[in-house]
């Protein structure tokens, strides 16, 4: 495998998950060491030839030799089809190539509500795409309610409730809802940031009951690990709204819907 050399990635030095797959790509021998740089410290040289603008949401991949710039997906394709040539005729064939833009976008527009960081306040935050964002949030919702359906089946049978997928559905959009009643024109500009990272602390709640399906344990045992699972989404929600800088109102309002949920379903059992 050869290492791709004379050439700049630029990355976001506050995007975590820029940071991780630039690391990636040079601990794999897929790029020279050093090649993955941030915009904020690389030479002017550099950076004057990149697009900022579209750079934001599409990463920038500088040919050092020619001056050439490629961005997002097309750097990608680049970096993987010099390690692996076979690779390079399935990245272009038109429907993968499609898919691959497609996911591509989805990922790098919600990249700082996966992961976020504090912001230096010389960041290069991508530009909130409301379309996919929403996609974002409706995959969590989807994707967690099949999940905790699938994983409460025994602890409703404990507590002698009816599992339904549907109430699980219910419960996750109805807290996209619910917060944003309460906080969208509390939050202003920060809602879009603020609800996605409300679905990234679902996502990682879904992912941590994952491994428990696996095992047939008892309902006490279920049990138990949910409260831990919540207890760990409650101080994720926390963290991020600290990195938010958006105060504790979302916090007790993310808590407040959920225990009046139990309660309704305690009740009309």
């Amino acid at each position: 495998m050869e290492t791709l050399q004379n050439y700049k990635l630029l990355i976001d030095a506050d995007c975590p998950m820029c940071r991780l797959y630039g690391n990636a790509f040079e601990n794999n021998g897929l790029i020279d060491k050093g090649t993955s740089s941030p915009y904020q410290t690389v030479d002017l040289s550099v950076s004057n030839l990149v697009d900022m603008n579209r750079a934001k949401n599409e990463i920038a991949f500088v040919n050092t030799l020619n001056n050439e710039v490629v961005y997002g997906l097309d750097a990608f394709k680049i970096i993987l089809s010099n390690a692996f040539p076979k690779l390079s005729a399935i990245l272009n064939f038109k429907p993968i190539d499609w898919f691959g833009r497609k996911l591509y976008r989805f990922v790098s527009t919600n990249r700082k509500i996966i992961i976020p960081a504090k912001s230096s306040g010389n960041d290069c935050t991508p530009t909130l795409n409301v379309k996919y964002r929403i996609a974002y949030l409706l995959f969590v919702a989807v994707f967690s309610s099949l999940i905790i359906y699938n994983y409460s089946t025994s602890i409703n049978q404990m507590m002698g409730w009816k599992s339904s997928i549907y109430r699980e559905l219910i419960m996750c959009f109805g807290q996209i809802i619910w917060q944003t009643i309460f906080l969208n024109k509390i939050l202003k500009t920060k809602f879009w940031d603020y609800i996605g990272n409300m679905m990234t602390v679902s996502m990682i709640g879904t992912i941590l009951l994952l491994p428990m399906l696996i095992f047939n344990t008892s309902s006490i045992v279920h049990l138990v690990y949910f409260m831990m699972v919540v207890s760990v989404m409650l101080l994720e929600h926390l963290r991020r709204c600290k990195i938010l800088e958006i105060g504790i109102m979302p916090t007790i309002l993310w808590v407040a819907y959920r225990i009046t949920f139990l309660l309704l379903i305690g009740l009309l059992q």
